[in-house]
């Protein structure tokens, strides 16, 4: 039995309601026994301060543990406020019974299940986020679902589509691309941005299948964020797409004239061997511009921190610093450390402070011996087995020493790297590489040896993770002067390096 009203309570009629009368529309958890006593309590000492909120067929919307705690007073009637709620009931049923119907896109359930959510707000009877066990009357997320015969996961996810942007819900919805729920919930993961490049690629006819739009939206996107990691240029439009079969050229650009600088100087420049029984000679190869462009701006970023501890002429050091990094390179050749510092302070003058050349040994790294994580990156061209880059310049030339030597020397600088390098984290893209440029090795009856096996053999040790793997083809000079001895050996002449990139992810 309902009394008569009997005060004003922040603009809201207040009428004392039968306590009896009072009904719940949803299943409660236990309620918190201890508290509505301490409540019971505090109400027979200074009375009830906010009254409780009912809608006009006596459903408890708000105020459990009150009413409670006047039932267990045994007091007859307790102040209500009455909601008119019949309109959103009404809605609400109309809701319910459209998402029932199988007709329904992706994007009209989630904006029907939205709507729901906010009329069982309004009604006081949703459980908002960060509710405990005792909220009163509160109806949860799975509790939603088993309601509308769905799994709570399926639920989730048919509610997740509503973070499409308006514009691109009002741009798909409708279509058939719309029926596709798995397709809606993949693009609503996006940002706005490329949730609108994929819907205007398909109400446009462009690309007919939705993979296909969101794979071309994606690439797009994927140039962007190439850019905010310091890289200015059109990687397709230069190299092409990215890939484990790259070819670099003597490009004419103006990193491989700086090299040259060098590479052609009297003071550095070596001649490997003679052809034509002595009357022409081979010099020793060249690393190109291009290529070191690549493996710079490809795996780095604008003023990361490089080593190069096997430096020779120079073209990864100059690499590195006309794209802005800095750079510490190492060499056991004086001529070399002195022909690449004198080009370095001649066309770098803006940027002294960001190059660091040492004579010194590249494989112990002594001056870093109590150091750790202190490189960003390390790009590096070791030379080959079998003494094929014996330059007979220093005792730290691991390039004349035996094949077993040599691997030893490989191991402690892996070690070393593994130590130096900074640590990669997978969960927010951020990778440190140790790339280095390995061949292939052949002494007669001995067969090859492959020096891509041997250095991923030796990293494995420090928990290095192989990250990458690149080949890059030659224009081998002796492929047509070998190409008899080579078929009656049956083996191919071998026209490629590998690029080995590690990263390493554990702790020190």
């Amino acid at each position: 039995m309902i009394a008569e009203v009997i005060t004003l309570h922040d603009d809201h009629q207040v009428t004392e309601v039968d306590v009896s009368k009072i009904r719940t529309r949803f299943r409660l958890r236990t309620p918190k026994e201890e508290k509505i006593s301490e409540l019971a309590l505090s109400i027979k000492l200074c009375g009830l301060i906010n009254p409780i909120t009912i809608d006009s067929e006596y459903f408890l919307l708000a105020g459990f543990h009150r009413w409670s705690a006047y039932k267990m007073l045994g007091y007859k009637t307790i102040p209500c406020i009455i909601q008119d709620t019949s309109k959103l009931k009404g809605e609400l049923i109309e809701i319910e019974e459209n998402i029932s119907r199988t007709e329904l896109d992706a994007i009209e359930t989630a904006e029907h299940i939205e709507r729901r959510e906010e009329i069982l707000n309004d009604l006081g009877v949703r459980m908002k986020n960060g509710g405990n066990q005792y909220s009163e009357g509160m109806i949860t997320t799975p509790q939603l679902a088993k309601q509308l015969g769905m799994s709570d996961r399926t639920y989730r996810m048919k509610r997740e589509v509503i973070n499409l942007s308006p514009e691109v819900r009002d741009l798909l919805k409708g279509t058939e691309f719309a029926k596709v729920l798995t397709d809606m919930h993949k693009l609503s993961k996006q940002s706005d941005a490329i949730q609108l490049k994929v819907a205007n690629l398909l109400i446009t006819g462009k690309h007919r299948t939705f993979k296909r739009a969101f794979t071309i939206a994606s690439l797009e996107d994927w140039d962007r964020r190439r850019g905010d990691r310091g890289v200015d240029f059109d990687v397709k439009g230069r190299w092409g797409i990215p890939q484990s079969i790259m070819e670099f050229k003597k490009s004419n650009i103006h990193l491989q004239k700086l090299v040259e600088l060098i590479n052609k100087s009297d003071e550095v420049e070596i001649n490997k061997r003679k052809l034509h029984f002595g009357t022409s000679e081979i010099p020793n190869y060249m690393m190109l511009a291009d290529h070191a462009e690549f493996l710079v701006q490809y795996y780095t970023k604008e003023n990361d921190l490089i080593l190069e501890n096997m430096m020779g002429r120079g073209t990864n050091v100059l690499a590195a610093l006309y794209h802005k990094r800095r750079v510490v390179g190492i060499d056991c050749n004086p001529a070399n450390v002195n022909k690449v510092r004198e080009v370095c302070e001649k066309y770098f003058t803006e940027q002294s402070g960001d190059f660091d050349l040492h004579l010194a040994d590249g494989i112990t790294l002594e001056k870093w011996s109590d150091q750790s994580e202190v490189f960003d990156a390390c790009i590096s061209d070791t030379p080959y087995v079998f003494q094929a880059e014996d330059y007979g310049c220093s005792d730290w030339d691991i390039g004349k020493l035996d094949n077993d030597a040599f691997f030893e020397k490989i191991d402690t600088m892996m070690g070393n790297l593994s130590r130096l390098i900074r640590r990669s984290n997978y969960d927010i893209k951020s990778f440190h590489p140790i790339i280095l440029k390995v061949g292939s090795g052949r002494r007669g009856a001995g067969g090859i040896v492959d020096m891509d096996y041997e250095f991923q053999r030796i990293a494995k040790q420090y928990n290095l993770v192989l990250w990458d793997k690149m080949h890059n083809r030659l224009d081998n000079v002796w492929g047509n002067l070998n190409a008899v001895r080579n078929y009656k050996h049956s083996y191919v002449q071998k026209s490629h390096e590998t690029n080995l990139c590690w990263v390493r992810f554990d702790e020190l």
